[in-house]
């Protein structure tokens, strides 16, 4: 059996050495820069601290070597074999047609030491938080072993210089089917910046209503006058639209430039590569037949302005976090796009996952918002109660009285006035189309939501009802897809109660 290269010590441990950096000073900035400390506790504190790092890094050095020690992996006629862990030691056998994903990382620390991690998955549900193989090697012998497992799960031999050095497969331009280019990211990274700003300033602006009519009915000001009161709230406002829109934009060209570096997808034969990353490169490929479903997402700014993502789910595609590479349950296909160009882009990469038009719709808007304004009229009622009672028994002033209860009143009513526009999205939203054994799901609220996926990967349904409903002819669908995420659901609501026994009748067919 082959060990993994070494070059895995050294880039773990000198990885181990900047966390180790990182924990000391979180831990140790007060007692440093505390007022109250002098230099003579520092100078007299100091070897200790360095004692107690020494000696946790040390534990991560004998860890990293046992680690070496034990891991390694072999290929076989038939199978993959692998072995690794100190502590909890792990051997995994994989049947190359059972491979489902096929994953490679690489981040900075081993880019230093030109060594690359491979993931290989078979989307075993007992097995979905983690890959069952993963192999530490050189970069280029990574790539060789990639396409050779490619090629095994495929049904090929298995050849006796598959860990060798292969020259590199080059992809021209024209061989993506989809480039994320700056002017991409700096238009995704703008519309990330307007939901923030405007998420921020609509609660801004709420908490100001709460605010204003609180002291207009205590009638106390304690918040300046009318004039003063407003300018200091326009200006928090402001404050805080442009605070929350600099993190955003800072996060949000990390995440774009940095995390998508590069990022592209290309296709050769019955095989999918999505790459991308500049501190972490990743290489994830898997079969066209492993997709589960394909998902459009658009947020509140962007369905506004005509933008969408697309994610798809494939069993096996990984988050490659660690020695033990956590299961990612959604997978980035096009990180942002127009909507009217997601036919032409799937067309390209995943031609049977073009969503079809809604072929039906919801047939009741109050459905959406009733359940939700009882429940909110009884908790509203109880904190109307225990509010005003103790101000009743103790003789608290009218006017505080009033406000609080106007208050309570006011935040209800706002939370039903925004719960009633998501009902309104939701209405327009949701509706299912049916199809040469295609299912396509329109669902959510603020966020639109389109699933696609084969009918055959349908495995339950669930037909969720009232009596009231049940009446009316009125149902929810809960679909459950075949896949090993943690949530497999797919949910279309207020739909005909006829739906359901079209579903049902794909079940058994």
């Amino acid at each position: 059996m082959k060990k993994f290269d070494k070059g895995y010590i050294y880039s773990s441990l000198l990885s181990d050495l900047f966390s180790c950096l990182v924990i000391v000073f979180i831990f140790l900035e007060d007692f440093f820069f505390n007022d109250e400390s002098n230099a003579e506790d520092i100078f007299a504190a100091t070897p200790i601290f360095v004692i107690g790092f020494v000696i946790i890094y040390l534990c991560f050095i004998a860890y990293r070597i046992l680690y070496y020690k034990t891991s390694g992996y072999e290929l076989t006629e038939k199978e993959i074999k692998c072995n690794r862990g100190v502590l909890f030691r792990k051997r995994s056998v994989l049947d190359y047609k059972k491979v489902h994903a096929i994953n490679k990382k690489q981040n900075i620390f081993h880019r230093i030491f030109g060594i690359a991690i491979l993931t290989v998955d078979s989307g075993s549900t007992n097995t979905s938080h983690q890959a069952e193989i993963t192999i530490i090697e050189k970069d280029k012998i990574v790539d060789a072993l990639l396409n050779e497992l490619n090629a095994l799960k495929e049904g090929g031999a298995p050849s006796m210089e598959s860990t060798e050095p292969k020259e590199e497969l080059l992809l021209s331009d024209e061989d993506s089917l989809y480039r994320f280019t700056s002017g991409k990211k700096m238009l995704y990274t703008l519309i990330n910046i307007a939901s923030t700003a405007f998420f921020t300033a609509l609660f801004a602006v709420l908490a100001i209503i709460v605010i204003g009519i609180c002291k207009l009915m205590i009638q106390q000001n304690f918040l300046g006058t009318w004039g003063q009161y407003f300018l200091y709230a326009f200006l928090i406002t402001v404050g805080a639209m442009l605070l929350f829109s600099i993190f955003s934009l800072i996060g949000c060209l990390i995440h774009s430039f940095v995390g998508y570096y590069k990022f592209n997808i290309t296709k050769r034969g019955n095989d999918i590569q999505i790459s991308y990353g500049l501190l972490e490169k990743h290489t994830n490929t898997f079969s066209y037949d492993r997709i589960k479903a394909v998902k459009i997402t658009q947020g509140l700014v962007q369905r506004m302005l005509g933008f969408a993502s697309i994610n798809l789910e494939v069993i096996g595609y990984t988050v490659n976090s660690g020695d033990d590479d956590k299961n990612a349950n959604l997978g980035v296909l096009v990180p942002f796009c127009k909507y009217d160009e997601i036919g032409e882009i799937l067309g390209k990469v995943l031609p049977d996952y073009v969503p079809d038009k809604k072929q039906t719709k919801s047939i009741s808007y109050f459905s959406f918002i009733s359940w939700f304004t009882l429940i909110l009229c009884i908790i509203t009622g109880v904190v109307l109660l225990q509010a005003i009672l103790p101000m009743l028994i103790f003789n608290v002033s009218s006017s505080v009285t009033g406000a609080v209860a106007l208050a309570i009143v006011g935040l209800a009513t706002i939370i039903l006035a925004v719960k009633a526009l998501s009902a309104i999205l939701s209405y327009q939203n949701n509706g299912l189309a049916i199809s040469n054994g295609k299912i396509t799901a329109y669902y959510g609220g603020f966020t639109k939501n389109v699933t696609v996926f084969m009918s055959k990967n349908l495995i339950a349904a669930e037909n969720v009802t009232t009596p009231l409903r049940q009446k009316a002819g009125i149902t929810s669908l809960v679909m459950h897809l075949k896949t090993n995420a943690l949530s497999n659901e797919v949910k279309v609501h207020i739909q005909d109660d006829k739906l359901a026994e079209e579903i049902e009748h794909i079940l058994i067919i």
